[in-house]
């Protein structure tokens, strides 16, 4: 397979974009795409800036197009970072935090779960009766505390419905007396 060929089936096969689509996000148009995939600029050194720019922008490893070199993709933690951005829509700080939580030792991401569910945890309608504060607890301890708390809404539901029931029952009863 050829240069020209690899980068159509990038294009097409891997990333489901039109020749236009695909050059608006390399910041040229269709036609130059065109001519490329066509074989239309015989010198590489026309097209190198830009396969430069399409490695970098749909992390794929530049010796794939130029020679056919597996692996087609370059995985690196910058590249995961990014596509998780546009999977998730994140915005910068969604993709700052997520970035900076990753780089903790486990240690400190084990902190920052205690933390966090801590935080949870002593919404005000989850707080302990006293409104005390919560001791200290192990991350295990906080994840538990945090799943039982997003169970209450649940049982207050069911004890509504119950509620409802048999009042609708009492209600019949006299209805019918």
């Amino acid at each position: 397979m050829e240069m020209h060929e690899r980068i159509k089936e990038l294009r097409k096969k891997h990333l489901h974009l039109s020749q236009a689509a695909f050059g608006e996000k390399l910041g040229v148009n269709r036609d130059v795409i065109n001519n490329i995939e066509n074989n239309r600029l015989a010198r590489p050194e026309q097209k190198l800036s830009l396969i430069k720019l399409m490695c970098k922008e749909f992390s794929v490893n530049e010796e794939w197009i130029l020679n056919g070199t597996e692996p087609m993709y370059i995985v690196t933690p910058s590249s995961t970072m990014e596509q998780l951005k546009k999977e998730f829509n994140l915005d910068e700080f969604g993709y700052n935090l997520v970035y900076e939580y990753l780089k903790l030792d486990q240690n400190q991401r084990d902190a920052v779960r205690k933390f966090l569910y801590n935080v949870i945890e002593s919404e005000p309608d989850i707080q302990q009766e006293n409104n005390t504060p919560r001791e200290a607890c192990t991350v295990e301890e906080a994840e538990a505390a945090y799943i039982k708390s997003r169970s209450k809404p649940a049982r207050k539901m069911a004890q509504s419905a119950l509620n409802t029931t048999e009042e609708s029952a009492k209600l019949k009863d006299a209805v019918n007396q």
